[in-house]
């Protein structure tokens, strides 16, 4: 699933390919990957400026709706100037007078919604890690009398907007502590440090271009650069670059959890603060 900075690096190379471009037609492929509004209601907009929330982004259209886009598991924007690069994957075609925005979506679980900017999508997410709206204070808040695992509440889009598995996975690998360490449990030192770490990660993997697996690539079809700079996730049983330990992938409510026995340890007498 693109993450924050997968998200953040797409939105950077479209405000520079389609900020001031307008929309000439908007082709719906496949209707069900629009979650609201009227696709067509954008004909004829400018693009004015593009912003991202958590995982999502805005695309702000002059005198139109706002377009706003999440990508699920293998969703993705890719600017073309050739016809034949659209394939069976891709579900809106964004005509252009200088070439097209496709939206490709080969699992369909992302959407897009064309809306407002009263109730947006977006309206339930907790805070951007990277902004000034969240502090260690907020943050270990946030976390108080949770006794599900750090793992879990970083997953949580309410608490924390923009991390997944990727790089909840690493930032705690940074920071020393267990993915199944109860969240209420962590001390103010060390909810301070692991949102030190997933500042710190997600800005390393922005300026990277994010991570490419499989399915996520940037909207010129390059692949983000980050995953060679991973130090525990896709790692399993690789040593760990600190102790030489094998890093273990445990299964956590259907998502993996990569992480080093050693440098991880789990705290048998964690209490829920």
């Amino acid at each position: 699933m693109p993450e924050l900075p997968e998200v953040e690096s797409l939105r950077r190379m479209l405000a520079k390919t389609i900020v001031g471009k307008t929309i000439t037609v908007v082709e719906v492929r496949l209707p069900r990957i629009v979650r609201q509004g009227d696709p067509a209601a954008l004909t004829g907009g400018t693009v004015g400026s593009i912003v991202r929330r958590g995982k999502y982004l805005r695309f702000d259209v002059f005198d139109r709706p706002c377009l706003y886009a999440h990508f699920g598991m293998t969703g993705g924007f890719l600017w073309v100037t050739d016809e034949s690069k659209i394939d069976r994957w891709v579900r809106v075609v964004f005509h252009f007078g200088e070439g097209l925005l496709l939206f490709r979506d080969v699992r369909t679980l992302g959407g897009l919604w064309i809306s407002d900017e009263i109730h947006p999508p977006w309206e339930k997410l907790g805070p951007e890690p990277l902004g000034e709206g969240i502090s260690p204070e907020s943050f270990r808040q946030a976390l108080q009398g949770r006794r599900i695992p750090i793992k879990r509440s970083l997953l949580d889009q309410s608490i924390i907007a923009g991390i997944g598995n990727i790089y909840d996975s690493e930032a705690l690998y940074r920071a020393g502590i267990n993915p199944f360490q109860p969240a209420g449990g962590l001390s103010g030192d060390e909810t301070a440090c692991l949102l030190s770490a997933i500042q710190a990660v997600l800005r390393e993997a922005i300026d990277a271009g994010g991570t490419t697996f499989r399915d996520f690539h940037l909207s010129d079809g390059r692949e983000g650069g980050f995953a060679c700079f991973l130090k525990v996730y896709g790692r399993e049983n690789q040593p760990c670059e600190s102790c030489g330990q094998p890093i273990q992938k445990v299964m956590l409510d259907s998502r993996s959890a990569y992480f080093c026995p050693q440098c991880q340890p789990r705290r048998d007498d964690a209490t829920v603060r």
